[in-house]
C-alpha cells in the first residue's frame, strides 16, 4: 500500500476517518435503486420468490357470510362505521363477513356496503364506490386495518414448524417495537398470525439461541409488497455461497458490523449496498444513508467516518 505524504494528507484532510479497532455497528440501508436495477434484479427468479405465490385474497365473489377477518392495529373508525363501534375495536379481534348491499351515492349510482358482524353481535360496515354487480368482478379486496382470516391461515399452514434462514436483522418483539436482530442465521417459524397496517402478516420465530421475536411480511406483487419472503428468508443456507469467509468475519456478517481488513464483499453483506461510491487512485469511499462511509484500501476496509 502506498505511504506517501500525499496520500497521509489526503486521509487526514478530505476523508477525516477513524481508524477501526475492533466491530462497528451499522445500521441496515436500502440502496436507492432505478426501476431498471429491479427489472435486472427480478430476471432471474428465485424459490424464495414464489414461494408463497398460492397465498392470496379470494375473489370477492367467493365471499360467503362467516367468512373471517383480522383486525390489525390503527385507526379503523377511518375505514368502518358506526365509529363507536370501530373504535372498541381492539387488534387481533375477529370480524365475519355477513353480506352487502347496494347504497345510493351522490353521483346517482349505487355504492357497495360491505357488513360485518363482531363476536358480541354489532354490525359494522364498510362502504366502496363500486356497483354490487362490479364488485362481483374484483378478484380480492383489501379493507383497512383487515387481513382475510384465510390469508393468516394458509400462511401459518406453509410456514411454521420449517426452519429457514433470516436475511434481514429488523426484528421485532411482542409489544411491536422495533429490535436489532441477526440475520444470515437459522430460525424456526412458530405461528403466524396478523400483521399491521402496513404488512398482513406476522411471522413469529426463535432463532439458535432461542430469542423469540417476529418479523412484518407482505403478500403479491403490488405497490406495497416490499417485504415478501425472499426479502426476509433463504431457504438454503447462505453460509454455504461464502466458505471461504473464516468465522470472526462471518459473526460480524450476522451482526450488521464491519470491522478493519474485511473485503467490499464481506462489507456489503453486512451492511446493504451503499447510497454513493467514490474511487480514487488507491482509495475507494462507500457513503451510506445513515452517514456511515467505508474507506477501502485496494481491497480492504481500513476506516470508517461516521
Amino acid at each position: 500500500m502506498k505511504t506517501s505524504h500525499s496520500y497521509i494528507l489526503l486521509i487526514l484532510l478530505f476523508l477525516a476517518p477513524v481508524l477501526l479497532t475492533g466491530c462497528f455497528t451499522g445500521i441496515e440501508s436500502t440502496p436507492r435503486i432505478t426501476a431498471r436495477d429491479v427489472k435486472r434484479q427480478r430476471a432471474t427468479v428465485t424459490p424464495e420468490m414464489t414461494y408463497m405465490d398460492s397465498i392470496t385474497g379470494s375473489p370477492v365473489a367467493d365471499w360467503q357470510p362467516g367468512k373471517r377477518f383480522v383486525v390489525t392495529p390503527g385507526k379503523i373508525s377511518f375505514a368502518l362505521s358506526p365509529i363507536a363501534v370501530a373504535d372498541a375495536l381492539q387488534p387481533g379481534d375477529t370480524l365475519y363477513y355477513a353480506g352487502r348491499r347496494a347504497v345510493p351515492s351522490m353521483t346517482g349510482t349505487d355504492d357497495t356496503l360491505l357488513m360485518l358482524t363482531t363476536l358480541a353481535g354489532d354490525t359494522l360496515s364498510y362502504r366502496i364506490a363500486t356497483e354490487p354487480a362490479a364488485t362481483d368482478t374484483l378478484r380480492s379486496l383489501e379493507i383497512p386495518f383487515l387481513i382475510e382470516g384465510s390469508i393468516i391461515d394458509s400462511a401459518d399452514r406453509l410456514l411454521t414448524g420449517n426452519d429457514y434462514y433470516i436475511t434481514t436483522p429488523v426484528w421485532f418483539n411482542d409489544a411491536d417495537q422495533n429490535i436489532t436482530g441477526r440475520k444470515l442465521v437459522k430460525v424456526h417459524i412458530t405461528g403466524v398470525t396478523g400483521g399491521n397496517g402496513n404488512y398482513p402478516l406476522a411471522v413469529h420465530f426463535t432463532d439458535d439461541s432461542g430469542m423469540r421475536s417476529k418479523v412484518f411480511m407482505s403478500l403479491g406483487s403490488g405497490a406495497r409488497a416490499t417485504r415478501n419472503f425472499d426479502t426476509l428468508f433463504s431457504l438454503t443456507d447462505p453460509r454455504r455461497r461464502f466458505k471461504d469467509i473464516k468465522d470472526d468475519v462471518w459473526e460480524c456478517i450476522t451482526l450488521s458490523t464491519v470491522k478493519k481488513e474485511m473485503t467490499r464483499e464481506e462489507c456489503r453483506l453486512a451492511l446493504g449496498n451503499p447510497r454513493e461510491v467514490v474511487h480514487g487512485h488507491y482509495l475507494e469511499r462507500w457513503t451510506y444513508d445513515n452517514g456511515v462511509s467505508l474507506i477501502f484500501d485496494d481491497g480492504y476496509l481500513q476506516q470508517i467516518r461516521r
